[in-house]
């Protein structure tokens, strides 16, 4: 009994000592290197949204480290290339530049950060202004491996020295696009990298032979045509100065593409002739002044492609020639007619000061004077669309929106055949280009009655690059062909519906929903608006009156 009370006495002692349990020590937290690893594991295996997470992890993890945000910058955008949504691909393409430019400010002599913004610098549409800074990254990179060597591996110097070859030939820049693929052979012969890169330089123009004197001069006024020009090609084919007066000879019929075609392959193997770039720039010129049409569903970025090349051969102009005058002219104009975040803007207002500093003609002076107004009207442009983006919320961003909106026209409903449904709404908001605009019919199914109006790239494109997407869900870009026009900007606009399907009939009387979308670009800023409309005996009227960049839609019908 004793010593079972004893052995109780020591159990309720034991119980009331405070028990001390060392637990086992925590993992350690990764490195920085080994979540770039991991993440590396996951974007191989297809799982980008993985690869992306663990990185944003760890730039919080270790906010200085610069490797962390070049990746996290190269996965990003990779997640931007495969987006279905258009606005969604631009906001993470944004987001992805933010990260890689993190990544040089940390590391200012990394070559991993200025690598892969310089490949996405090149990979990225040209209409996003990243190729010159692209080109720049990737110098840096071969810099970098020519003053430290074992800084920069041999893939990574080979993938720069590709890139760089690509942006060249993005820029139109043949010549040293040849170069840099030439360079990659001498590099790493024998690899795949290099069999590519023969594999480019076979589908470059072969090199022009050196130019001769110009066999014979055309009188002003009075220039060569086509025919006679080739008959003096084909007689003396080592005179490469002729093709300048084919080149002209093309302009001349407005066969800009033919000539284009002519000026760049003379341009590769001359490319110090001013009056060569002077060709290109008035032959690209004459193919954007065609406007949207069916080339741009083959190609998305046609147009954007033409507007930098005319950038670039009026710079070239410029560089060979700086006292050219029409030139100087020329640059500023583009200059500030591209959209701000391309970086030519302040570059144009110098040109346009200079012209105005310097022109002997009143015509030059003029048209330096009359764009440096247009210019400053852009800036002050820029305050109204910054804080309306930045601070949408606030009143100044009311007062901004409030200042966008344009005076009202008048639709004079006795004039008009009936019936007829009028569409009368706003477009409240002004981006650094004109946003895209659909407005549309569809029955109380939901099915597509008919297109009223498309903005001409949107209608263009079509399926290529959605940038409407509810208006292409639903017209399957039906009748879209003979209601696409030019893109509408900020202002009051009045459409109007004859009631009739695509089949040119009269529709059914019955309700009917108006829908107008728009999608402004950079900002991404979008509003679908929409309202029914009973078709029938009665006259009615719609009013929507919401959302800042289609404040407001007013819908009204007229019987017959």
């Amino acid at each position: 009994m004793k010593s079972r009370l004893l052995a109780l006495v020591i159990m309720i002692m034991v119980a009331a000592v405070p028990m001390f349990v060392t637990a086992a020590p925590a993992p350690a937290p990764k490195t920085a290197a080994q979540c770039i690893s991991d993440a590396q594991a996951l974007a191989n295996g297809g799982k980008l949204a993985d690869a992306i997470a663990i990185l944003q992890q760890a730039a919080k993890d270790y906010p200085q480290s610069s490797d962390v945000y070049a990746y996290l910058g190269l996965y990003t955008g990779r997640s931007a290339g495969q987006a279905k949504d258009y606005m969604e691909a631009g906001r993470l393409s944004s987001e992805s530049f933010a990260y890689l430019d993190k990544a040089v400010g940390l590391g200012p002599e990394s070559p991993t950060a200025y690598f892969y913004r310089g490949i996405m610098g090149v990979k990225v549409p040209p209409f996003l202004g990243k190729l010159p800074a692209g080109i720049s990254d990737l110098k840096k990179v071969i810099a970098i491996h020519e003053k430290t060597p074992a800084a920069v591996p041999q893939d990574m110097l080979i993938g720069a020295y590709a890139a760089l070859a690509e942006g060249y030939e993005k820029g139109t820049n043949p010549v040293d696009a040849r170069a840099t693929y030439e360079t990659i052979v001498k590099l790493a012969p024998g690899t795949a990298a290099a069999k590519d890169a023969q594999t480019k330089l076979a589908a470059l123009a072969p090199a022009a032979p050196k130019e001769k004197p110009l066999a014979f001069a055309p009188k002003p006024g009075d220039p060569e045509t086509i025919a006679a020009v080739k008959a003096r090609i084909a007689a003396d084919p080592s005179n490469v100065a002729l093709d300048l007066d084919l080149a002209r000879a093309l302009i001349e019929a407005k066969r800009y593409d033919e000539a284009r075609d002519v000026l760049h392959s003379y341009n590769e193997a001359n490319p110090s002739n001013a009056d060569a770039y002077r060709l290109l720039v008035q032959a690209v010129g004459g193919m954007v002044r065609k406007g949207y049409d069916a080339r741009i569903a083959e190609d998305t970025r046609f147009r954007t492609n033409l507007a930098f090349e005319t950038m670039n051969a009026v710079e070239k102009v410029v560089e060979l020639d700086p006292s050219d005058m029409e030139a100087r002219l020329t640059r500023g104009i583009t200059g500030i007619n591209m959209p701000f975040f391309v970086g030519k803007f302040d570059q144009g207002v110098a040109d346009l000061e200079y012209v105005l500093a310097n022109a002997k003609s009143n015509a030059d002076s003029s048209q330096a004077m009359f764009w440096l107004g247009a210019a400053r009207e852009r800036q002050a442009m820029r305050f109204w669309l910054d804080v309306a983006t930045k601070f949408p919320n606030t009143e100044a961003a009311r007062l901004a929106f409030a200042s966008m909106k344009p005076s009202m026209p008048h639709f004079d409903a006795g004039k008009a055949p009936k019936p007829v449904v009028s569409i009368d709404f706003v477009e409240g908001f002004r981006d650094e280009l004109p946003p895209q605009t659909a407005i549309w019919i569809e029955d109380a199914a939901g099915a597509h009655v008919k297109t009223v109006y498309v903005s001409g790239f949107a209608g263009n494109v079509k399926g290529k690059q959605v940038t409407l997407p509810v208006w292409a869900a639903t017209s399957k870009f039906a009748g879209a062909d003979a209601v696409t026009s030019a893109s509408i900007d900020v202002g009051h606009y009045i459409y109007t519906w004859d009631c009739k399907g695509l089949d040119g009939k009269l529709v059914k009387p019955g309700t009917y929903t108006v829908k107008v979308e728009v999608c402004h670009w950079p900002s991404m800023k979008y509003q679908l608006a929409e309202t029914p409309i009973a078709i029938g005996k009665q006259e009615q009227t719609a009013r929507v009156e919401e959302g800042n960049y289609i404040p407001s839609l007013v819908v009204t019908y007229y019987p017959k």
